[in-house]
């Protein structure tokens, strides 16, 4: 894709926000929808933990393939059939009720997700200038935010009306992201540099495969994202059976949770210029470090005061934390396989995502319920993050645009 201007960038941005938030609603609504799907269908709590868990199978499975897709068919077209392939999803989760079918549309919805942060990074590299990568980069992560609050606000009211219309207007907003792509989303001209690129992409395989950068990042979100899902999941469970909110109760809390979950991601790229000097990985490591210790105060504190608090506290970090490894990538890896380099890396996340729910409902079922104990074991996880980035290697590209601290 040719660089575009920026008048163009804003709308190309627009588009991708708007579908990128519509994920992360798919992502936190099933959190709030689960409580009556599991009186509905007489859920146990594993149960419950594997279903959530289903997506991100489909979400690992399609990583790299379509980081290679979005590399050779253009990130356009793999935007438009990820997001087509969740609105179908979407659409029949709302219709079926056997839990095996519910566990197999949940799939394929993570196989639709796959492509969408993939195909966003492969836009920011092609069309950015650098200096504003890592800025664009946390605005599009950001969106997870929103993604929250539409999910505690818009989902949640229609959840109170019958979980199944939920999934029905998720459906359709995903058909108008569709739209936005098709109107907004430049044309993909053919590249007049084709041939040499023919000739880059017969080594980028081994070029990413020898970059240890790619899996040392693949690891750290792997045990990020054990913390980020875990506690998405099991949050309005742990309001619910510790405090005895309500599902409107839950929403409210989640819903100014979710608009901090924007602010770290925003704020991080100001904090590491401004603050910390572009010392990035230094950045990483304090936040990572407070986000373990908020986890573990907020599974033994008593006072419902103290764990929100807390519960703040390590939305603010894991978020800030999470924009700022996402990122790394641009400023570590070749622009030419930045698409396959961050399906791997990204595939960390998903494969944390799949391991969270089903460990923590594990935990929970084993401790007889008690939510504590899960989110101990998310401070933990959160502490081994820290410990990988300790071993990321800083060392700018070949092309030497960046200087990495």
């Amino acid at each position: 894709m040719s660089q575009q201007k920026p008048k163009n960038n804003v709308m190309l941005i627009i588009s991708i926000m708007f579908g990128y938030a519509l994920t992360y609603m798919d992502k936190n609504m099933i959190a709030a929808a689960i409580i009556p799907m599991e009186a509905e269908l007489g859920l146990s709590a594993s149960q419950s933990g594997l279903l959530m868990s289903m997506f991100f199978i489909g979400y690992t499975v399609m990583q790299f393939p379509s980081g290679w897709l979005s590399d050779k068919i253009g990130p356009k077209k793999v935007l438009l059939i990820s997001i087509g392939t969740i609105l179908v999803a979407t659409l029949f989760f709302g219709l079926v009720s056997a839990l095996i079918l519910l566990m197999v549309i949940r799939l394929i919805a993570g196989l639709g997700h796959a492509g969408v942060p993939i195909s966003s990074a492969k836009v920011v590299a092609n069309t950015i200038q650098p200096k504003q990568k890592m800025f664009v980069q946390s605005l599009i992560l950001s969106t997870s935010g929103i993604g929250g609050i539409l999910a505690f606000t818009l989902g949640s009211t229609l959840i109170n009306m019958n979980w199944r219309y939920a999934y029905f207007g998720l459906a359709l907003l995903f058909a108008v992201s569709i739209l936005m792509i098709f109107f907004f989303f430049p044309k993909e001209k053919k590249d007049p540099n084709a041939e040499q690129k023919k000739k880059e992409d017969k080594i980028s395989i081994s070029v990413v495969f020898k970059d240890k950068n790619v899996f040392i990042l693949f690891a750290a979100l792997l045990f990020l994202n054990i913390v980020l899902y875990g506690y998405l999941s099991w949050l309005p469970s742990l309001y619910e059976a510790d405090f005895g909110f309500d599902l409107k109760g839950i929403s409210m809390i989640l819903g100014i949770n979710a608009i901090l979950m924007s602010v770290g991601a925003l704020s991080s790229s100001f904090i590491v210029d401004k603050v910390f000097k572009g010392k990035d990985k230094r950045f990483a490591l304090t936040g990572i470090i407070l986000c373990g210790l908020a986890c573990i105060t907020f599974a033994i504190a008593d006072s419902l005061v103290v764990s929100i608090i807390m519960m703040f506290i390590f939305t603010l970090t894991s978020n800030a934390v999470y924009v700022t490894l996402f990122s790394w990538p641009h400023k570590l890896i070749r622009r030419e396989v930045i698409g396959s380099s961050i399906a791997i890396i990204n595939m960390g996340s998903t494969i944390g995502g799949f391991l969270s729910p089903t460990i923590t409902g594990y935990l929970i079922s084993a401790f007889g319920g008690n939510y504590n104990v899960a989110f101990i074991a998310m401070g933990i996880s959160a502490f081994v993050c820290g410990f990988v980035i300790l071993l990321v290697r800083t060392k700018p590209v070949k092309t030497g645009e960046y200087k990495f601290n």
